[in-house]
């Protein structure tokens, strides 16, 4: 069944399906699709007929390639609240996601970008084929990784500070490795695999994973994992400038061909958002995951005012003059932690600003 929101809903068998289908878009996220996910979620939750959840994509190109961050931008612009809705409720549906009392599946085939990832990243079971593509690319447009990276990235410790400063895609093998995912299954047989869970009489956990299990393959070799030591030599560092200062500084041969790509990327990124990107990954280690969403949600109604994320829009969206004007005052990175302070409570806030 066809929804007027963007997703295509039915169920078979015990199965309750919600597909993404705004392929026009690679389905970047409305604030009707997610008040309809929501909304599907609760229906199914005391319907006995419906065992599990499976939410997948509807594109042959991506399951999500983010949030539709020109309706943030045109809410902003407009004076209005919208986009506050818009990230208070995705964060609700991501926190029922998380919660909710039956199996929640995601099918992984094609690119899983920013809130795609985060909407990954809350369901319970995660699969995903050669074809998929992941990053955090915010800070390319002056935003910094939300939607639960604040956690879920922080615990890969020095990749993840490179996947939330570069925002550089890595592949299903590099999540496999990561452990972003739990099972890699072929693009060509994900319909087979949906036939299996709709046949079966019982899905619960232990039933979906046999089910899963007769289906997956090994993928390719991590790209990602045979560069982990030049990542961890290079991103563990505690500053922005020592993080840069050692991609420069980097030898001969791949190594400095990898490191001046990485290098010429950070300096195309505006400084407060690779500054803030980087403090939630250090802080984010030692915080839940609820009070890491806490952190975020803070933060994104503050950065609306006072970082970059309406000029990064303009400049590669709007206008696509594709000449953002960042900000290179320190005083509005110091007003945002001072905003934060209330919840960012590690560590005296003179030792990160």
């Amino acid at each position: 069944m066809s929804t007027d929101n963007n997703l295509a809903i039915r169920v078979q068998g015990g199965l309750g399906m919600i597909s993404l289908d705004r392929t026009s878009h690679l389905n970047a996220l409305t604030l009707p699709m997610i008040q309809g996910i929501e909304a599907q979620l609760e229906q199914w939750r005391e319907d006995a007929a419906v065992q599990a959840i499976l939410i997948n994509s509807n594109s042959p190109k991506a399951f999500c390639a983010g949030g539709d961050i020109r309706y943030l931008y045109d809410s902003y612009q407009a004076g209005n609240t919208q986009y506050q809705d818009f990230f208070a409720t995705e964060y609700r549906m991501l926190s029922n996601i998380r919660n909710f009392p039956k199996t929640v599946m995601v099918m992984l085939d094609g690119y899983v970008l920013g809130g795609g990832f985060g909407l990954a990243q809350a369901c319970h079971i995660k699969i995903s084929s050669e074809k998929s593509r992941f990053a955090m690319p915010e800070t390319a447009i002056g935003f910094f990784p939300d939607v639960g990276a604040t956690h879920f990235l922080s615990r890969l410790d020095d990749v993840g500070v490179y996947m939330a400063l570069t925002g550089e895609q890595i592949s299903s093998s590099d999540a496999l490795y990561l452990d972003l995912i739990d099972y890699h299954v072929p693009s060509a047989r994900f319909a087979e695999l949906e036939a299996a869970l709709i046949a079966a009489p019982l899905l619960n956990p232990i039933e979906i994973r046999k089910i899963i299990s007769s289906f997956i393959t090994h993928p390719a070799e991590s790209e990602l994992q045979k560069r982990i030591e030049q990542i961890n030599a290079h991103f563990s560092y505690a500053t922005l400038d020592d993080i840069e200062h050692s991609l420069a500084q980097a030898g001969t041969g791949p190594d400095q061909e990898w490191a001046q790509k990485m290098l010429a990327i950070l300096r195309q990124r505006p400084v407060m958002a690779k500054q803030v990107s980087l403090k939630l990954q250090q802080v984010g280690q030692n915080l839940s995951l609820e009070k890491s969403m806490q952190l975020e949600r803070n933060l994104q109604d503050v950065w609306m005012q006072q970082g970059d994320f309406i000029e990064g829009v303009r400049a590669l969206i709007v206008d696509k003059d594709k000449n953002p004007q960042w900000q290179t005052d320190n005083t509005a990175f110091e007003k945002v932690l001072e905003t934060l302070w209330p919840v960012w409570n590690t560590q005296p806030l003179e030792q990160i600003s």
